[in-house]
């Protein structure tokens, strides 16, 4: 199974904002400390808002911040939102389903069945297990440290650091 960029850049959003508890925060302080586009991450934090997780603010003195605690954001009904539209393989899609096996296939209820507990797993975890005693991820977010496992020039910023080390794959 893999996670769409919108879910990633997602968790990213909701883990910034609960490293950040009562600031009121930039999406441009986000995109740089978490490498993702400003435009895309605008959406996303549009569909966050719209969802319960986020609250937001216009102007001069806007920002967005997390909505609920940490605590009561469980990551499973994050990823049905985001995933909701993602299916799992070709035959979950009735709409683009070209394979002729559907009828007799035993993979699709085995893959349902994955699915279900992959959501399962997630809905037992919490937004505070991600962050709390984390300082890991906190000195990333307050770019004391280079972003894991990768080399980073003097002059880099996370983004292009990020870009880089794909880059090389």
């Amino acid at each position: 199974m893999r996670i769409t960029k919108r879910s990633n850049i997602a968790m990213r959003v909701l883990m910034y904002c609960a490293a950040r508890p009562g600031q009121r925060i930039t999406k441009s302080a986000i995109a740089e400390s978490c490498n993702a586009s400003e435009h895309h991450l605008g959406q996303i934090v549009n569909q966050l808002a719209q969802l319960g997780y986020l609250k937001t603010w216009r102007g001069r003195y806007g920002g967005i911040a997390l909505a609920q605690a940490p605590h009561e954001v469980r990551l499973g009904p994050v990823f049905r939102a985001f995933e909701s539209d993602s299916p799992i393989a070709e035959c979950f899609d009735p709409t683009t389903n070209t394979c002729p096996l559907v009828g007799a296939c035993r993979l699709r209820p085995a893959l349902a069945m994955a699915g279900n507990a992959f959501y399962s797993m997630l809905d037992a975890i919490t937004l505070a297990s991600l962050i709390d005693d984390n300082s890991d991820l906190l000195d990333i977010f307050e770019g004391k440290a280079p972003l894991s496992g990768l080399a980073q020039n003097d002059d880099d910023t996370p983004s292009q650091a990020v870009d880089r080390k794909l880059a090389s794959r």
